[in-house]
């Protein structure tokens, strides 16, 4: 069975999340508890981090020492993976704070789920991304309550 579209925009955020860094123990002697300002971030940074600017201010300081991290790793990831980070940055920053606290939720879950189920996941994924478009289409048809929302509305559980 193909995952729904919803479904598919939280499991590539969760693999975004995945990666990033456990801890971010470095990076904590130069910030202090709320993390760098945007304003001390280097210009550099700005740009690849653009599409946070507006979220900045309301991140915690753990998560801009994440994305500083990540900042600092874009020089050296591929063409293609710079541009799914700069997609996944950008659906990130149009979630809204309920979105984003179910997606942390769905991430925990997927952690906490044995190797096997996650791997199951993962090719249930994979097996979706490899369908046509019409046929993700006809399965968001078929489940319209479970299709993305427009900002400002929340995600169901499944």
């Amino acid at each position: 069975m193909a995952l729904p579209s919803h479904v598919r925009l939280v499991f590539a955020l969760l693999l975004l999340l995945l990666a990033l860094p456990a801890g971010a123990h470095a990076a904590k002697g130069a910030a202090d508890s709320r993390g760098p300002e945007w304003a001390q971030l280097t210009p550099e940074h700005q740009h690849i981090l653009a599409p946070l600017a507006q979220d900045w201010p309301n991140l915690e300081g753990k998560r801009r020492i994440k994305w500083v991290e990540i900042a600092k790793r874009y020089p050296k990831m591929t063409p293609q993976e710079q541009q799914r980070l700069q997609s996944r940055m950008k659906q990130w920053a149009s979630m809204t704070p309920e979105q984003h606290a179910q997606v942390r939720e769905r991430y925990k879950k997927l952690k906490a789920m044995p190797p096997e189920k996650r791997e199951a996941i993962q090719l249930k994924w994979r097996e979706y991304e490899g369908l046509p478009e019409e046929e993700k289409k006809t399965l968001r048809d078929a489940h319209p309550g479970q299709t993305p929302r427009k900002p400002g509305q929340t995600l169901t559980h499944d």
